[in-house]
């Protein structure tokens, strides 16, 4: 991802889906109940690819609520349905807060 890639007023959560033999879906801004369904878009069309593994580039994101949250839990577990490796890579202080805040730090790599 390039670094000045920014989610513009209109469009909080920025999602892209890279493919590298693995899929990395990148997430950038402000992920809220607004940002799911293009979230889970992304993720099916990854999963739908059968890649070895899914990660979520997290480190672009300055929020995250419960839907937000939801989203990557049922992400993860679409993936584990499929058989596909799923981690979120570089999640950010924001994401991080969240999960604790919410018992879900599971989701998210040891520090």
């Amino acid at each position: 991802m390039s670094d000045d890639v920014e989610p513009s007023l209109s469009d909080a959560l920025y999602v892209e889906v890279k493919y590298n033999g693995a899929a990395t879906i990148v997430v950038v801004g402000e992920f809220d109940m607004t940002g799911t369904a293009r979230f889970w878009a992304s993720v099916s069309e990854a999963l739908s690819t059968h890649p070895p593994s899914v990660t979520v580039e997290a480190r672009g994101l300055t929020f995250i609520d419960s839907s937000g949250l939801a989203a990557l839990i049922r992400a993860r577990e679409a993936a584990d349905a499929a058989g596909v490796a799923f981690r979120v890579d570089e999640p950010s202080p924001p994401l991080r807060r969240s999960a604790e805040v919410h018992g879900v730090e599971d989701l998210l790599p040891d520090e």
